[in-house]
């Protein structure tokens, strides 16, 4: 093993964060900040030593240390169910939200809660508590200090700044004491560490966004189990767009946070209910049976495929595309459909033969192309995913509808944003300029 990958693994095993092979001159320079002029044999060989904990956190703070802002994704957290969750706590004996911000970075994202909590009830003090945690020393140091510069804020109305920051003399802004009292900061690593962190109990609300789209696929699903776990039985888990799409296709949430700007597909929930997370589209209205009639049209049994799949109901699921591959053999939705069924159930060579097939018969089809990158990622073939992600990143088109009918509350940028993870970067997406976030530690 080179020492490019020594370094990229120790970060790997510690953080589950994944080190592209084209981030191979960021990844030697983080290691030199860490270690200046240490040769970087020498460093895996350090920092693998039990006695280089020391080494190894400066690393992490070198590679994770991302900027982050104020009120990012404002649509998202705009639909927070603040005076709900209040409910559920007081019916649970507790007068305070509970919220954790997990993989917090600088702090902009814990403040924005309680900045949010405390304008929903307009009283001081908001009867909300916020834990911010992140594996990164640094930016622990950078939230516990609550100072930012402009660009950090640029999102947040006037009025706000004015109402929770104080400017100071060389332009920045100092969180006041009234959103500062509201939150608290700890260390704490969401691949190692138990969750919820040692001492605390349930939480109301729990915000992990940006973060997972950094791990591979079954990281991803164990790290959002313990997230789950570390819910109150009526919390929320909230996601953000791109780490959704990173989880195994067709996962059911057992527990989601609130929807992304736009109507959710079925109608909001009812006070108290789990709204759908974002993922295959619901239908509206009863689903439609399995049949063979002719008449039952194609539309209506996409939609059947789809919402049996969403709800993890392979057989369902299979029964549907079967139908659909036997009216068209070249039908790329139902292939597409059978790829993510597949997929979910632990069977990624499968999958990426149905997806290949999806491709085959619509090579403009970017979403397949991006399910055929987490197949390539879960048989561990490098290469092939990269392949896969730079057609997605190629073939994107906002004007497909098929966006429409397969996603909920997720555009193309999203899709993007989890591409260029796990491309390191390297590739553009050719229709939007960046992503809503930047890179979050965990």
């Amino acid at each position: 093993m080179n020492a490019v990958a020594g370094i990229a693994g120790l970060v790997r095993r510690e953080t589950g964060m994944v080190l592209p092979a084209t981030r191979d001159a960021a990844i030697l320079a983080a290691a030199d900040r860490a270690a200046p002029g240490l040769d970087p044999g020498a460093f895996v060989a350090a920092a693998s030593d039990p006695g280089g904990r020391g080494l190894l956190d400066r690393l992490i703070d070198q590679v994770t240390v991302q900027e982050t802002a104020f009120v990012r994704d404002s649509d998202q957290l705009g639909a927070i169910p603040w005076h709900r969750l209040l409910q559920a706590a007081r019916a649970a004996g507790s007068g305070t939200i509970r919220v954790w911000s997990a993989g917090c970075a600088s702090g902009e994202e814990a403040y924005t809660l309680a900045l949010l909590a405390a304008e929903a009830f307009g009283q001081a003090p908001a009867p909300v508590g916020v834990l911010g945690t992140d594996i990164s020393g640094a930016a622990l140091a950078a939230a516990a200090a609550g100072r930012y510069q402009e660009r950090a804020v640029r999102d947040l109305e006037p009025a706000l700044r004015l109402r929770y920051l104080d400017r100071q003399a060389d332009g920045s802004y100092l969180v006041a004491d009234r959103l500062r009292s509201l939150v608290r900061f700890r260390r704490h690593n969401l691949v190692r560490d138990p969750a919820p962190p040692p001492g605390e109990v349930g939480f109301d609300l729990v915000a992990c966004r940006n973060v997972l789209i950094y791990f591979d696929p079954p990281l991803v699903e164990q790290v959002i189990r313990s997230l789950e776990r570390s819910l109150q039985p009526d919390g929320v888990l909230m996601l953000g767009a791109a780490d959704a799409l990173q989880r195994t296709a067709g996962r059911p949430a057992a527990r989601a946070g609130p929807p992304a700007a736009g109507p959710p597909a079925a109608g909001p929930p009812a006070a108290g209910s789990r709204a759908p997370e974002r993922g295959l589209r619901r239908p509206l209205g009863r689903e439609p049976s399995f049949s063979r009639d002719p008449s039952l049209s194609r539309e209506r049994r996409l939609t059947a495929a789809l919402a049996a799949a969403d709800r993890g109901d392979r057989d369902g699921a299979r029964a549907h595309v079967a139908a659909l591959l036997a009216d068209d053999a070249l039908d790329a939705d139902a292939h597409f459909i059978a790829g993510l069924v597949t997929l979910e159930a632990g069977a990624p060579a499968r999958a990426a033969a149905a997806l290949r097939r999806a491709l085959c018969a619509d090579p403009t089809f970017a979403l397949a192309a991006f399910f055929l990158g987490r197949a390539y990622d879960a048989l561990g073939d490098g290469p092939a995913s990269r392949r896969a992600y730079e057609q997605t990143l190629r073939t994107l088109d906002p004007a497909d509808d098929r966006y429409e009918r397969i996603l909920q509350q997720t555009d193309i940028g999203d899709i993007a944003a989890a591409c260029r993870a796990r491309l390191g970067g390297g590739a553009e997406d050719p229709h939007r300029p960046g992503p809503r976030g930047r890179p979050r530690q965990n």
